[in-house]
């Protein structure tokens, strides 16, 4: 595996795990007696990145804990106010890097390494100031849809709330998980506002500001959609452990 030292990760880690039955923050809910959330590091570890920070919020202690005597970074989101706002929290880590900034949520204990490979390779060879991995779920319900243009290349990333009737049709959807070019992301930062329906600041929108600009963007494919299967109750929780226990046979 290569080593990719000219990029950092932010990890979002900061969602309450409230409809977990649980008090634990979300990313410590267990998976096969692990925090699930350990899986994740631990892949981001076996690519050699420069830096792993963690952005926690509600429970951050004990996610601190979990990582004491480890060199895992962190940043704190003090409100809950969207993924980019996550990102921003952590942009002490970023703000004069030269190089890219891997950005993935804390829920996906199913990611492979190969994948991230792909993903950083793509951006590389390309050129793009941003890469999103992508995937086709049987289901797109509740995901942000991934618009492409007649040649194939990504147009715009639209959140469930905000898709018109056609693009509720479309079946590739945002993992969530987008490799920036730490610059670019750092100077689009300022320019995401609050203007849709749920009234956050999107990380998505950050993709568009720079399709704007008219700036390289790209996306990867995941070849299991079941790998960027994250977690947000109880259920989902029982169905991905189901699903980690069958690929780790």
């Amino acid at each position: 595996m290569k080593k990719f030292q000219h990029i950092i990760a932010v990890v979002l880690a900061a969602g309450k795990g409230k409809r977990m039955k649980s008090e634990l923050p979300k990313v410590l809910q267990p998976i096969a007696g692990r925090p699930l959330i350990t899986y994740l590091t631990d892949t981001l570890k076996s690519l050699g990145l420069k830096q792993i920070v963690l952005v926690v919020g509600h429970g951050r202690e004990l996610v601190q804990r979990l990582y004491e005597g480890t060199d895992v970074a962190f940043a704190v989101q003090h409100e809950q106010k969207g993924t980019a706002d996550a990102v921003k929290s952590a942009r002490e880590y970023f703000h004069k890097l030269d190089g890219g900034v891997l950005v993935i949520t804390g829920d996906v204990p199913l990611l492979r390494c190969e994948s991230l490979a792909r993903l950083i390779d793509e951006h590389i060879q390309h050129g793009n100031v941003a890469t999103v991995l992508t995937s086709t779920p049987p289901d797109a319900t509740g995901y942000g849809r991934i618009v492409r243009d007649s040649d194939g290349k990504v147009k715009k990333i639209v959140e469930q709330a905000d898709c018109t009737n056609e693009e509720q049709k479309i079946r590739e959807i945002n993992t969530g998980i987008f490799l920036f070019d730490a610059p670019s992301l750092d100077a689009a930062l300022d320019e995401v506002d609050r203007n849709n329906t749920q009234g956050e600041y999107y990380l998505t929108d950050v993709v568009q500001i720079l399709l704007r600009e008219g700036k390289t963007t790209g996306a990867v494919v995941l070849d299991d959609y079941r790998e960027a299967l994250g977690v947000n109750s109880a259920e989902q929780l029982q169905e991905l452990e189901a699903i980690f226990v069958e690929l780790k046979r």
